[in-house]
């Protein structure tokens, strides 16, 4: 059984053995170049034109053999990009569903999903502004297990328009014994932008920025 600092010692002579290869590899080609100048025909001499495509040949495998352990490292380090979970950039585009009770109105009606551990006789959705004030209340009735699509047309309960802005969603409901369900409420859109922050990276979905923790569905 190989102990950590023989493993180590082990990739170390490895990495110096394939080095050492590469460098004898370029001191075979410099050499035969050498040889090639020294015992030239002087009466005809090398084609400087034909020497120059050469090196010029030789420094592109060169960089290309270089690029290749680059690239192979990349592949170790991360393994396969399919088994990988999307992170940052790669949502860019993608259709997401996000556990969270932020809007933002735009004037538009404001689609979201009431989702339930149970089914419910009953259920109250508030609408809140910035500063925590109901805007808006909706009843809802007869609400299934899971997910539930509600709309919100931006209206408050006096009937004049919503200011566009963020909105605070919070939702209550009950089944027919009046004992509490538990709900929360998730948001669906298309991630158009990602911002990383010094609290972790965030997903920008309908004007609003998201976690991506709160994530629970992505799709093309």
């Amino acid at each position: 059984m190989l102990t950590p600092t023989a493993t180590a010692s082990t990739a170390t002579t490895t990495s110096s053995k394939n080095s050492q290869a590469s460098l004898g590899n370029k001191d075979v080609f410099l050499k035969l170049l050498v040889a090639q100048m020294k015992y030239q025909n002087p009466l005809k001499p090398q084609d400087p034109t034909q020497m120059s495509t050469q090196l010029a040949q030789f420094n592109m495998v060169d960089q290309q053999t270089t690029s290749n352990k680059l690239l192979q490292k990349l592949v170790n380090a991360g393994g396969s990009t399919a088994k990988q979970p999307l992170s940052g950039a790669g949502y860019l585009g993608h259709s997401v569903t996000i556990n969270q009770n932020q809007i933002f109105y735009n004037g538009s009606n404001q689609k979201f999903s009431a989702v339930l551990a149970g089914s419910a006789s009953q259920a109250t959705v508030s609408i809140l502004d910035s500063h925590g004030n109901p805007v808006r209340t909706m009843s809802l009735s007869n609400l299934a297990s899971g997910s539930n699509p509600v709309t919100w047309d931006g209206k408050t309960d006096t009937g004049a328009t919503a200011a566009q802005g963020n909105y605070t969603v919070q939702i209550s409901a009950s089944n027919l014994n009046g004992s509490t369900v538990s709900s929360k409420i998730q948001r669906s859109g298309v991630v158009d932008a990602v911002r990383f922050t010094a609290s972790g990276t965030q997903l920008m979905v309908g004007g609003i920025p998201a976690s991506i923790t709160d994530i629970s569905e992505i799709r093309l």
